[in-house]
């Protein structure tokens, strides 16, 4: 039950932000995985990393690979993947001469193992994703991914039947099922604008809603979500300064986050936020708040951690 964005700032500075909201207890946290780095996908294949990454992680139980939830590579590409129950489709078995994935093993693959989002893009023909559980977790999880570059464009990438192919994503926001082509609709009936495209016009009403003190959609559906931040992200002016940037994100980051209910810390579909992020791009930093400490953690890829750091390494989770 995540919530993502992408952000320019009025410097033209590019950020890209999500809760991570999920069921499991698993430790999430910053994690670094190098160059040549040699893993093991949920189908028990060896594949090897060209790009070093950063981003947000937890170890598998039963093998020795790292599930990362979004990341930034050297390049300068982020991913994310975000929940799409009831739209994701996946085979049922690998397929000869094809680059086969589970969906838990996508983000490893887009940020090893591509140094552009046309790369990417070229290579997406070429992937299966096989329903496979990852280690030891429970289900195959149905996602959909978001992915962003230091230019500011963002994609959409979402298994809904045929071969994979990304889809611009002009409002730059994504959150769980539905497919971003109804979230959009929804945006515009919303604001009463007409069509079902994002447009200029989307932008106008976004600022003249929020700027009227009308009340933002609030809740857990992520429809809501997906409304209340396209409203905040669109009606907002940019901030001008990278530190003003990470305030304002982070202050959306939390009107939409999950609450976490001890009560229900071991029910299955206790979906609360674990940690909000922002990768600041054009930097390649990475800033990360945990639900347990709040405590604000922050660090950069830089090209000397690429070029000699030679094993994962994962932060403190707290």
């Amino acid at each position: 039950m995540c919530t993502s964005l992408t952000y320019t700032s009025a410097a033209d500075h590019h950020f890209f932000a999500r809760t991570m909201d999920f069921p499991t207890t698993t430790p999430w946290r910053p994690v670094f995985i190098p160059r040549r780095y040699h893993w093991q996908t949920a189908l028990h294949e060896s594949r090897t990393t060209q790009y070093a990454f950063l981003g947000g992680g937890r170890a598998a139980a039963d093998f020795s690979t790292y599930l990362m939830a979004d990341g930034i590579n050297e390049s300068g590409i982020t991913c994310a993947e975000l929940y799409l129950p009831g739209a994701a489709e996946y085979a049922a078995e690998p397929q000869a001469g094809r680059i086969n994935l589970t969906p838990q093993d996508f983000i490893n693959w887009v940020l090893g193992e591509h140094s552009s989002l046309a790369a990417v893009v070229a290579d997406l023909p070429r992937v299966t994703l096989v329903a496979r559980r990852w280690g030891t977790d429970a289900y195959v999880y149905p996602f959909h991914w978001i992915l962003s570059d230091r230019s500011g464009q963002t994609l959409v990438i979402e298994p809904t039947g045929g071969p994979l192919k990304a889809q611009l994503n002009p409002a730059g926001v994504l959150t769980n099922t539905p497919i971003l082509a109804t979230h959009l609709q929804n945006l515009n009936a919303f604001l009463k604008v007409p069509g079902n495209e994002f447009t200029g016009q989307t932008v106008t009403a976004a600022k003249a809603y929020l700027a009227s003190g009308a009340p933002l959609p609030t809740g857990s559906v992520p429809t809501k979500r997906f409304i209340h931040t396209a409203l905040r992200r669109w009606g907002t002016p940019p901030m001008t300064t990278t530190a003003a940037s990470l305030h304002q994100i982070f202050h959306w980051l939390a009107e939409v986050s999950l609450p976490y209910d001890p009560d229900r810390r071991d029910q299955p579909n206790h979906n609360y936020t674990h940690y909000r992020a922002i990768i600041d791009i054009s930097t390649a930093t990475y800033t990360f708040i945990s639900r347990k400490s709040g405590r604000l953690q922050q660090m950069t890829l830089t090209p000397e951690m690429a070029v000699h750091r030679h094993y994962p390494h994962a932060y403190p989770a707290e």
